[in-house]
């Protein structure tokens, strides 16, 4: 390492798969555990009911297809459903609930099915482990976990069930999930001029202000400059690979493109794990298809904070794995994400999980969920309420929308009619089963609290406060709006006994002390406000 005119140049002429920005990334992941996800990592798009009800539409489609060709199997061996880079552990749960509630309306839930949930790092485990979500579905057997580094190829070794994931073990097809991970995979770099293909290697240098132990503190200072070396055929001496990069150079115009090494280990593994019998569902940003990679300049890097990431090249993980019998199938293009198909069979040999595939990915798709999502979010405040009734169940009760558009709803809710009403009523229960806490996320409990207490069913208030309170804590108000109910439920010593409290938190509140003062004399004398409040800053994921 050597200091150029106050820049450090960490490392020059690299192969860009074995750069130290990948060493760096996953420092980052390593140290900050789910705190990533708190605070720089983008998840929502893949991490919503919506797209984990997708993706148990397409599992359910392949149960149902090898229920009827090995029917022996499919009922007496588990499907193991490996998901990869899991990261917070939000889709998991989504997923898992989705698949279960599907298999037990298809009469199928003696299917047994166990969902694995692997990262690299040991932080992002123990944060599952200890999470409330979870535990029930670890108990079931429904979920297990596992280490799995996607650039090692170690045995996968479940934690609680003690079972080994291998060639053996695995009967069914094994299912896997890889979500936002491959954009922050391994990958080289490669140009075409005039038919000729060179390599680009990379030179990485940041400014001395912002280094730390000889590595950049963050990523968005590093400055990545490049190499171009004329490189021959065979470069990999993988057959598939080098076929790919052939193909490019003799198909493609004047371009430079990434080259996922990253994920062809990854599809090697997988087959030699599974016994080369796997489904493969990914959802993240990239191209799927050759033509939108001629004429393009050098590919973006994207710089979040510590970490970086890429485009990724489905096109090239389609042909990699088709070139060694495998199929796929990726979305038609739409904007921002993408999600597709990598199977070692052919997927239209599985003609339920091929119809899934074509309602839920070319059909509409989780990207266009999340086009649509965007502009709702953008006019929810100009919303009805029986318009806003009908984005939550598209998108499968989240609690993250119903946290954006909760003041909405209390503020039109008086004038709604009485069948909407009726309509939110009954499916806040399945908001209240999507809650999966975080860090610094808002508890999705008290909102819907709040919405009983606005429409006077103080029953269910009052149940949904208490629920809320191992989450927000002691808050004044949460007990304030929960002695109110307490009190339109003729219950005025436990009523009173939080407004006391309520009053323990906020001193200055002289509507409390009214309150107060009106239930220790025995009710007499005119009645106080009773505007129910949330004193709570909501927290935006």
């Amino acid at each position: 390492m050597q200091t150029d005119n106050r820049k450090v140049i960490i490392e020059q002429g690299k192969q860009f798969s074995k750069s130290a920005m990948w060493r760096i990334q996953r420092n980052y992941f390593d140290r900050e555990g789910i705190n990533a996800w708190v605070n720089q990592v983008p998840f929502y798009i893949t991490s919503n009911p919506f797209i984990a009800r997708t993706y148990a539409r397409i599992v359910l489609g392949m149960i149902r297809d090898r229920l009827k060709t090995h029917p022996e199997q499919t009922k007496n061996h588990p499907f193991y459903i490996l998901e990869i880079g899991t990261g917070s552990g939000r889709f998991s749960y989504y997923f898992v609930k989705t698949l279960h509630e599907l298999l037990d309306n298809a009469g199928l839930s003696d299917i047994q099915v166990c969902h694995v949930m692997s990262d690299f790092t040991k932080s992002n485990m123990r944060y599952w482990e200890d999470h409330h979500a979870l535990k029930p579905f670890v108990e079931k057997g429904w979920v297990d976990f596992a280490l799995y580094d996607m650039e090692a190829d170690r045995p996968i070794s479940l934690i609680y069930s003690k079972k080994h994931l291998n060639a053996e073990t695995i009967i069914n097809p094994l299912v896997v999930i890889g979500n936002y991970i491959f954009d922050t995979s391994l990958n080289d770099l490669f140009a075409v001029r005039e038919k000729q293909l060179y390599e680009l290697t990379v030179n990485v240098a940041s400014e001395e202000s912002n280094m730390k132990d000889n590595w950049p503190v963050e990523m968005e200072k590093v400055d990545i400059s490049y190499n171009a070396n004329k490189i021959d055929s065979n470069y990999y001496g993988d057959s598939s690979a080098d076929h790919l990069l052939e193909e490019y150079r003799t198909t493609l115009r004047e371009t430079v493109f990434l080259f996922p090494t990253g994920a062809f280990h990854v599809l090697r593994f997988l087959k030699k794990l599974s016994n080369n019998n796997f489904l493969l569902i990914s959802t993240d940003k990239g191209n799927g298809a050759k033509h939108t990679l001629d004429g393009a300049g050098r590919p973006p890097i994207y710089f979040h904070g510590s970490f970086f990431s890429v485009m990724v090249n489905f096109h090239a993980m389609g042909q990699y794995l088709k070139n060694g019998g495998g199929d796929y199938f990726v979305q038609t293009p739409r904007k921002g994400i993408k999600t597709n198909v990598f199977a070692s069979f052919g997927l239209k040999e599985m003609p339920e999980t091929w119809q899934a595939v074509q309602d839920g990915v070319e059909g509409f798709s989780p990207a266009d969920y999340f086009t649509l999502h965007r502009r709702m979010s953008d006019s929810f405040q100009e919303c009805t309420l029986d318009t806003i009734a009908s984005h939550l169940q598209l998108a499968n009760w989240d609690p993250h929308i119903y946290l954006k558009i909760a003041s909405r709803i209390i503020a039109i809710v008086e004038q709604a009619d009485v069948d909407t009403i009726h309509y939110l009523s009954q499916n806040m229960t399945k908001i209240a089963a999507n809650f999966y806490d975080m860090p610094k996320t808002e508890c999705v409990l008290f909102e819907i609290a709040v919405f009983f207490h606005a429409t006077k069913n103080y029953v269910e208030a009052k149940r949904y406060y208490e629920e809320a309170l191992p989450f927000v804590g002691e808050r004044f108000g949460l007990h304030y709006n929960l002695a109110l109910c307490l009190h339109y439920l003729s219950d005025d010593v436990t009523s009173l006994t939080h407004f006391k409290r309520a009053l323990e938190l906020d001193s200055t509140s002289k509507e409390t002390q009214e309150w107060i003062n009106y239930l220790e004399k025995g009710k007499t004398g005119p009645k106080p406000g009773s505007k129910d409040t949330s004193d709570e800053k909501k927290v935006e994921e």
